[in-house]
């Protein structure tokens, strides 16, 4: 009886020997991201004004501070390392602060904001929020050297990209 090829599911296919199945997984486009210029007047007006007033007090603190996209995002970096990036996402707007682990000396303060590990989310930019993140970015920009994270090859961008990794040696 002749051998009956059966067609195989999308995402697998024989290997060259034929006798397994690989998993195959299509190509990501890749685009790179946009510009600084083009983020910002992509925002709503409310938006824009409330994360431009954020920028502005992250350049009044630390003037030394290079603002990019590496992050698809504006990220700010200090001395060379990623010290915090800004994001408008759907429901909320967000400061990431990639030292995370300074983020502890505020954890009282920070109970009465929606937060993740590395971010303060908010939908709208009050007076109490802006005077926390005037400290935050301060007492931050003043111990960065002091974090786990400083130095690192692996960083959120990387987390974010490619997922965790096996443990890092120190």
């Amino acid at each position: 009886m002749p051998e009956q090829s059966h067609p195989q599911p999308a995402g697998l296919a024989a290997s060259p020997a034929g006798d397994e199945l690989a998993v195959v997984r299509p190509e990501r486009p890749t685009s790179s991201p946009p510009s600084l210029e083009t983020y910002w007047a992509s925002l709503p007006d409310d938006r824009r004004s409330d994360l431009r007033t954020v920028r502005q007090l992250l350049l009044r603190i630390w003037p030394e501070l290079k603002e990019d996209m590496s992050l698809n995002m504006p990220t700010y970096h200090l001395n060379g390392a990623p010290f915090c990036a800004l994001a408008s996402q759907k429901h909320y707007m967000a400061i990431y602060i990639l030292p995370y682990d300074l983020l502890d000396v505020f954890r009282l303060e920070l109970l009465v904001y929606d937060r993740g590990r590395t971010c303060i989310r908010f939908k709208r930019l009050s007076p109490e929020l802006v005077d926390l993140l005037d400290r935050m970015v301060k007492y931050i920009g003043t111990r960065f050297e002091e974090s786990v994270h400083h130095g690192r090859q692996r960083n959120v961008h990387t987390y974010l990209r490619h997922g965790p990794t096996e443990v890092e040696q120190p």
